[in-house]
């Protein structure tokens, strides 16, 4: 059976501002953040929706709070839909990183599907738990981080993790058969008067 789903990224953070790799950190959405929540509410509003998941992490609860306020879903919290644990590269930017870490980087870049970051996970531990955690209902909402959508969108379509740009505040229209896309996903931030 085919299903469409709407994927949403959080709103934007100062530290995302900051081009920290945040990961299981909890950060509070920023003014434009909760601007981006808001206009992924309105946006989302127009639709029949049937049921909404979120990250358990607060970004992504602030997010899913507004939307729920908009349409309607009250957000089910599912910590399988949280970001890639970065262990101890989490609040770093890449240079902080590269510069405390540098051995450390270059193994995780070398083969980032299966070396983890050190205290962190690797991207098949991500795909796995996320896949686990996408609804296989109709017109269900899934509030959750760039790199989950991503990996996700990757390994739907067949494509490249990187192949996918999906800023805060972005939305993919997904549809899907429970193993692959069944068309191209559709990625798009909507903007303050949509």
């Amino acid at each position: 059976m085919t299903c469409t789903l709407f994927l949403v990224r959080h709103g934007a953070t100062a530290a995302n501002a900051e081009g920290r790799y945040v990961g299981w950190e909890d950060h509070p959405l920023s003014a434009d953040g909760l601007a981006q929540a808001e206009a992924a509410a309105r946006y989302l509003s127009r639709f029949r929706l049937t049921g909404m998941r979120t990250s358990d992490l607060m970004r992504c609860r602030q997010t899913a709070e507004r939307i729920g306020r908009a349409t309607g879903l009250t957000p089910a919290p599912d910590p399988r839909l949280r970001e890639l644990n970065f262990g101890r590269f989490s609040g770093l930017t890449y240079e902080e990183i590269a510069r405390q870490w540098p051995e450390e980087l270059a193994a995780w870049l070398a083969d980032p599907e299966h070396a983890p970051p050190p205290g962190g996970e690797s991207l098949a531990s991500l795909r796995s738990r996320a896949l686990a955690a996408l609804p296989r209902q109709d017109g269900a909402v899934v509030v959750t981080h760039g790199g989950v959508i991503r990996t996700v969108l990757a390994h739907l379509t067949g494509r490249g993790l990187w192949d996918w740009r999906v800023p805060p505040g972005a939305m993919v229209l997904l549809r899907w058969d429970g193993e692959r896309a069944v068309d191209e996903p559709r990625v798009w931030r909507p903007e303050a008067g949509e």
